[in-house]
């Protein structure tokens, strides 16, 4: 009885995994014809990624926003963390 639930077990896993590969290509950044740059991106808390596309500026345009949130959070802040 153990064999047989552990033989379940590992086959469930395996075609679980299988599901959430990286997507044809294995590839997990590709741009379309509209100029858009699509990538897969793993949530907190899940192993499958959701494809999310996005132009160039926007990308540049969020990255600015994290630069600029980080130095607002460390203002202040010394290098030794006092």
């Amino acid at each position: 009885m153990k064999v047989k639930t552990l033989a379940i077990a590992a086959i469930t896993v395996s075609l679980i995994t299988a599901c959430a590969g990286t997507p044809e290509g294995g590839s997990k950044t590709a741009a379309n014809q509209k100029g858009k740059i699509c990538k897969y991106e793993k949530t907190t808390g899940s192993h499958i990624g959701t494809k999310i596309c996005r132009t160039p500026e926007q990308i540049q345009r969020e990255k600015e926003n994290a630069q600029q949130a980080m130095k607002t959070l460390t203002r202040g802040q010394t290098k030794s963390g006092q």
